[in-house]
């Protein structure tokens, strides 16, 4: 081997360690920003279907109301509904408000009719049924910005209004 191929053999060695070097710091730069995006992509997913099972009973909720089922009723088929959910920390919020006289009065507790098996508001009535559920986040202290102050969670709200019948 002559001295001009061993130098060009030596260049080729060093250009080849200025490449690895350079390709490792940029894959340090890159990598933390790709994770963040994978997770972040990861825990808006999960937060997105905990919204939609959430609307989804809601919306089971307040039909059920709507036609005049107890409160337990309702309750109850909220948490049924939201079969992803851990039940036990949903929360249902019950109200109805009632329209006379060209203003809709304000909103009022649902409770139950002694009366009849139904619940206490009148036909015609706005039933509104809230649901709140804590979305735990499954990515940690990641984004830990995004919950609720002192915990690792971040509530989701769903809340839908129907006519009782």
């Amino acid at each position: 081997m002559t001295a001009s191929e061993r130098a060009t053999l030596l260049r080729g060695i060093v250009q080849r360690r200025i490449t690895w070097g350079s390709l490792s710091v940029e894959m340090a730069i890159v990598a933390p920003i790709l994770i963040i995006l994978l997770f972040g992509t990861i825990e808006m997913g999960l937060l997105f279907k905990d919204a939609l099972t959430l609307n989804s009973a809601c919306r089971e909720a307040a039909r059920v109301a709507a036609v005049g089922a107890r409160t337990a009723d309702i309750t109850a088929r909220a948490r049924a509904a939201a079969t992803t959910l851990n039940a036990s920390l949903i929360t249902v919020t019950q109200e109805y408000r009632t329209y006379t006289g060209g203003v809709w009065s304000a909103w009022m507790t649902l409770g139950d009719s002694v009366v009849t098996p139904t619940n206490d508001a009148p036909s015609g009535a706005q039933i509104r049924i809230t649901l709140t559920y804590p979305h735990p986040l499954v990515t940690g202290a990641l984004f830990q910005s995004l919950a609720d102050p002192g915990t690792s969670t971040v509530t989701v709200r769903a809340s839908m209004v129907m006519m009782r019948e």
